[in-house]
């Protein structure tokens, strides 16, 4: 019988095998730009594989954001949490439902936010409508992060086919956005919606409504009254004398 991975009495799995196994795997099969060898898994089972790693890893981190945040700063400049919050769309893109569905909610605990839309949106691109709005409708009641979960409310209904929706929730998360990158994301979203059902006046006109707010935000240069007295040019009171002799000796 397998001793437990975690609970009292259990020893505890050290996550940073794991983690490094992942991230090898991941550049392994998905790193190249170079054409698959005619012997190589296909992208479902390396996708597959990945989740079987992932999965070892969240029994491993038994949903201890702190340990992850440890493991990170262990594993230095790799990309473990980007391929963490990828692993759920790209398994849904692939067909692997139940699979991306399971990683989405193993890893919640990294960023809820986040992760709960991606299960959203998972669901709504299986065709799983109903669970999918009843998702949406607990992540906005509980989201810390607004226009994250408001812009992931927008993808879910985008996904759904339901544009005028979509775009409302677009709308509000970049009304909500506090940051530069999040208004970035918001209106990135909101754009490509526009467009995608045709209306790209309105992208365009967007685009320059928020050009102009960009430019209005910066800081006018300084205009100077008068040009700048240099110490040894003449003082402008007409004394004759050099500026740094005269008005400009206490400088």
């Amino acid at each position: 019988m397998s001793r437990p991975l975690s609970g009292e009495g259990a020893e505890p799995v050290d996550p940073l095998p794991i983690a490094s196994a992942l991230l090898e795997l991941d550049r392994e099969l998905f790193s190249s730009d170079e054409d698959l060898e005619d012997d190589a898994p296909p992208e479902l089972e390396g996708l597959q594989r990945l989740a079987a790693l992932a999965s070892q890893l969240a029994e491993a981190l038994d949903g201890d954001l702190q340990r992850f945040l440890r493991l990170d700063v262990q594993l230095k400049e790799t990309q473990l949490s980007e391929l963490l919050f990828e692993l759920p769309l790209r398994l849904s893109d692939a067909g692997a439902v139940d699979s991306a569905l399971a990683i989405a909610r193993a890893f919640a605990f990294i960023a809820p936010d986040s992760l709960h839309g991606d299960e959203a949106l998972i669901l709504a691109r299986a065709g799983r409508r109903e669970e999918a709005l009843l998702l949406v409708s607990s992540n906005l009641e509980r989201a810390k992060d607004i226009p994250s979960a408001e812009a992931k409310a927008g993808d879910v209904y985008r996904a759904l086919g339901e544009a005028d929706s979509a775009e409302a929730y677009y709308r509000r998360s970049l009304a909500e956005s506090h940051t530069s990158l999040e208004r970035s994301e918001a209106l990135t979203r909101l754009v490509g919606l526009l467009c995608e059902v045709g209306r790209e006046r309105d992208a365009s006109d967007l685009l320059q409504l928020e050009e102009k707010r960009l430019l209005a935000r910066r800081p006018s240069p300084v205009v100077r009254d008068a040009p700048k007295v240099g110490r040894n040019d003449p003082c402008p009171c007409g004394s004759g004398k050099k500026y740094k002799k005269c008005h400009g000796a206490g400088g």
